[in-house]
C-alpha cells in the first residue's frame, strides 16, 4: 500500500513501526477489547500486514454483553487471519479489591504470558491522544509532583502505542470510513471511575470554554521532561559511588533537597510511594549522626555514613539463608542478591575481580547467610582468627554495606568467606578464609563475582 493511500491512523502506525523497529518485522500481542479504539488498531494492523496475536479479556461482569464483546473480537480477528486468544477472568477474585487495578493486573499478566509463549516483541495497545490528556490530568489532580506529570511513551520497551498522536475524532472517522465493527462498553458511560468522570462529564465541555486546551495539556509533558532532566543533572552532581555527598546535598535549598531525594528514591525503587510528611523529614538529615537512619517508608531508609547519605532497604527486610549442594550447580551458575557463584575449573584466575575457594576444601552443603555479631574466621594470609565485624571495619566497608555483607558457611559451620560490595581501588568482592584458599593442586573451585 503506497503512503498516499494510507489513512492518518495507518500512516501513524507505519511511521512508528519504522521508527522504533527499523531493523525487523516485529510481532505483537495486540490487546483488543472490542471497542472502537482497539478495533481500529486491529484493522490498521490488517491493512499494514503487521504480525500480531490478538488477546481479548472477558471479565464476565456484564453477562451477555461481555460474551458478545468476546464473540465480535474472535470472529473479526479470525476473519482477518489473526490468531486470537480469549482469556476469561473470574470477577469473584476481585471482591473486596479495587476492581480496575485488579483487572489491569490480570490482563497484563495474560498479555505477558502470551508475549513469552509467542516470543513477541511487545504488547500493542490502542491508547490515543485523548487517553494521553486524561493520563496527565489524573496525575495533576492526584497531587503528583511536576516530575511525574510525564505522559505515556509510544514505545517503552514493553508497550507499543502507535496511536498516541491520533485524536478520538480521527478514530471515529476511520471507523466510519472503513465500516469497522465495534461494540460500546456501557460501563464506560458511567461515572463510577475517575477516568470515566473526566471523559464523560468534563473533557467534552472544556472545549467550549478553553479552545485548544488539549494542546496546552499535552505541552505539560515537555515541561515535565525538562524539569526531570534538570533534577537528574543536579542529582548526578551530588551523588558519588559511596552515596549522596553530604556537603553538596546540604547546600541545596530545602525544596530542591526534597525533589532530588525523591528522584533518587525513584531510581532506587521505581514504584516507591512516599508521603509529603515523610519527605519533610529531609530537614532532619543535616543533624543526623553517623550510623543513624531516618526511615522514610517501611521499606526504605536514609543512613548517615560519615560524609555521605546512603539510601538503603529497611532493616525489616529479611534475607533468608540459602543452602547450596554441589549438584545445585549442575545447570550452571547461581545468583544470590548481587553475587554470582559457579563451580568451575581453576584456570587463569582473575584475583582482581573474583574470589576463588577450593571446592575440595569446602565441606558441603554450604550456606549463604547474613553475618551476625560473634562470627569469626581466619582471613586469607593470617594465622589467627578475626571477628567479622572487625574485619569489615578494617577493610573500611561503609556502615550501609556492612549491614548487607554475607558470609559463606560450610557444613561444619566454619566461615569460608565474607562477601561485600567492591570498594574504591579494591575490586575483590570480599575476603576468603585461609582454610579454603586455592593452591597448585587445586582443580575445581567455587568462583564468586559481584555485580556492581
Amino acid at each position: 500500500m503506497s503512503r498516499s493511500n494510507l489513512s492518518p491512523i495507518e500512516q501513524a502506525t507505519r511511521d512508528n513501526l519504522q521508527w522504533y523497529f527499523p531493523e525487523n518485522d516485529p510481532t505483537f500481542v495486540l490487546a483488543v477489547s472490542g471497542g472502537m479504539d482497539s478495533m481500529s488498531l486491529l484493522h490498521a494492523f490488517k491493512q499494514l500486514d503487521v504480525s500480531a496475536v490478538v488477546c481479548h479479556i472477558n471479565y464476565q461482569k456484564r453477562g451477555a454483553a461481555s460474551e458478545n464483546d468476546a464473540r465480535l473480537v474472535y470472529q473479526t480477528a479470525t476473519e482477518w487471519e489473526f490468531d486470537c486468544h480469549i482469556e476469561r477472568a473470574d470477577p469473584i477474585e476481585a471482591e473486596g479489591k479495587n476492581f480496575q487495578q485488579w483487572a489491569r493486573d490480570f490482563r497484563y499478566k495474560c498479555f505477558r504470558r502470551l508475549v513469552r509463549k509467542h516470543e513477541a516483541d511487545g504488547i500493542a495497545v490502542a491508547h490515543h491522544e485523548d487517553d494521553q490528556v486524561e493520563t496527565i490530568l489524573q496525575k495533576i489532580f492526584r497531587g503528583a509532583g511536576l516530575a511525574s506529570w510525564s505522559a505515556m511513551d509510544i514505545w517503552d520497551g514493553e508497550l507499543f502505542r502507535p496511536l498516541l498522536d491520533i485524536s478520538r475524532a480521527q478514530i471515529e472517522a476511520y471507523v466510519q470510513q472503513n465500516d469497522i465493527p465495534y461494540r460500546t462498553d456501557e460501563s464506560n458511560l458511567e461515572t463510577d471511575f475517575a477516568r470515566n468522570l473526566l471523559r464523560n462529564e468534563w473533557l467534552d465541555k472544556l472545549g467550549n470554554f478553553f479552545p485548544g486546551w488539549k494542546r496546552n495539556v499535552l505541552r505539560i509533558q515537555q515541561q515535565a521532561d525538562n524539569y526531570g532532566q534538570a533534577l537528574e543533572w543536579i542529582a548526578a552532581k551530588v551523588t558519588k559511588p559511596e552515596g549522596i555527598d553530604r556537603k553538596a546535598f546540604n547546600a541545596l535549598e530545602p525544596g530542591l533537597q526534597k525533589a532530588v531525594l525523591l528522584r533518587l528514591l525513584k531510581k532506587y525503587q521505581p514504584d516507591v510511594s512516599i508521603s509529603n510528611e515523610s519527605l519533610d523529614r529531609v530537614s532532619e538529615l543535616a543533624n543526623l549522626q553517623t550510623g543513624k537512619v531516618i526511615e522514610l517508608t517501611p521499606d526504605i531508609s536514609v543512613l548517615r555514613d560519615r560524609e555521605y547519605y546512603v539510601i538503603e532497604g529497611s532493616e525489616k527486610s529479611v534475607f533468608n539463608p540459602k543452602t547450596l549442594k554441589r549438584e545445585d550447580f549442575a545447570e550452571g551458575s547461581i545468583a544470590i542478591k548481587k553475587m554470582n557463584l559457579s563451580l568451575t575449573n581453576f584456570e587463569h584466575p582473575d584475583y582482581q575481580n573474583a574470589l576463588y575457594l577450593d571446592e575440595e576444601k569446602l565441606t558441603w552443603p554450604i550456606t549463604v547467610r547474613r553475618w551476625k555479631q560473634g562470627d569469626a574466621f581466619q582471613p586469607f594470609g593470617m594465622q589467627g582468627h578475626q571477628q567479622v565485624a572487625d574485619h569489615l571495619t578494617n577493610r573500611k566497608i561503609s556502615a550501609a554495606h556492612k549491614k548487607q555483607a554475607l558470609v559463606i558457611e560450610s557444613f561444619e559451620e566454619t566461615i569460608c568467606a565474607i562477601i561485600f560490595p567492591p570498594i574504591k581501588n579494591q575490586m575483590q568482592p570480599g575476603t576468603i578464609s585461609e582454610q579454603v584458599k586455592c593452591d597448585p593442586e587445586t582443580e575445581k573451585c567455587l568462583k564468586i563475582t559481584y555485580r556492581i
